[in-house]
């Protein structure tokens, strides 16, 4: 079923972010949000996820739905080895060790599953990450620049992973780079302030 943004307001002080934003989102389909940076992206994503709350409005048909997020930030444990990052976010962590370890394997980490977090690149940090997300049952995949920081050789077969992982759920893409939204098969949504 899909979800809804009804008539979103958001203000931070002066600054107008969404006024009467109204979206369906299907299910099953990829929707990507682009538009220049401070135009209200991530506020998009946050009101959706319940972390910021709209000024007027409401987000319907999320109720029973299980969402896996990938932040614009990495929000890794910085302790914890690639392997038990992705573990870390699972209720019986040892029932889905072979499951993280293919996921691993899928972004080219394999070999580094036991390295501490703290010691991966930044790319690395960005292939864990969308691992960590895509080992939950979710009927939502919310990604927010999830391709950030991926060399041009890595970028399509991670791209072309997710795409994979994620076909029969929603997904929600905030990304500055057309071509991403294209590989995915997205709906676009240009949140653009008018000029």
């Amino acid at each position: 079923m899909a979800f809804e943004l009804r008539h979103i307001y958001k203000n931070y002080g002066d600054k107008n972010i969404f006024t009467n934003f109204c979206h369906i989102f299907p299910e099953a389909r990829t929707t990507a949000i682009m538009g220049p940076s401070g135009a209200g992206k991530t506020t998009l994503i946050n009101i959706i996820l319940g972390i910021t709350w709209p000024d007027h409005g409401q987000v319907c048909g999320l109720a029973d739905k299980r969402i896996s997020v990938v932040f614009q930030e990495d929000r890794l444990l910085e302790h914890k080895s690639g392997l038990n990052n992705i573990l870390f976010v699972l209720r019986e962590p040892a029932l889905h060790v072979d499951r993280a370890l293919e996921l691993l394997g899928l972004v080219g980490l394999a070999d580094d599953a036991h390295k501490k977090a703290r010691d991966y690149s930044g790319g690395m940090r960005r292939r864990l990450a969308l691992c960590r997300a895509l080992i939950t049952d979710f009927d939502i995949l919310i990604l927010d620049e999830p391709f950030k920081g991926l060399d041009e050789i890595l970028k399509p077969k991670v791209m072309a992973m997710v795409k994979e992982q994620s076909r029969k759920s929603t997904v929600i893409l905030v990304t500055h780079d057309k071509s991403e939204a294209e590989f995915l098969g997205s709906r676009i949504i240009d949140i653009s302030p008018l000029r």
